[in-house]
């Protein structure tokens, strides 16, 4: 399993950084909106939306965005889901992304 170091230094910031970008071109949400959404701090979003990551979150980013493995979660997120099931999604994915990077290693 990669190392917690890795799921919250890149894993998880890739993700929010991919939902963060859709909902707000996509959708035009703002970014405290965002924020509230994601449970992090508006700065945070403010980072994502900016493309003021690493490079390695940067690159996780793009690859989520183009397969499309954010698409649900964007869609609970957008559809108004309950947070309860937005952070299902974020935790399925998170899981999902670390398997990849562990099948890799």
């Amino acid at each position: 399993m990669p190392e917690c170091k890795s799921i919250t230094k890149v894993i998880l910031p890739a993700i929010r950084a991919s939902v963060a970008e859709v909902l707000n071109k996509t959708y035009k949400y703002t970014e405290s909106d965002i924020a509230d959404r994601l449970s992090v701090a508006q700065p945070a979003v403010s980072k994502y939306l900016s493309n003021n990551c690493s490079e390695d979150i940067l690159k996780l980013k793009s690859r989520i965005l183009s397969s499309g493995m954010a698409d649900q979660l964007i869609a609970a997120i957008a559809g108004g889901r309950p947070r309860a099931e937005v952070e299902k999604e974020i935790d399925w994915l998170c899981g999902k992304l670390a398997l990849e990077a562990e099948i890799k290693a």
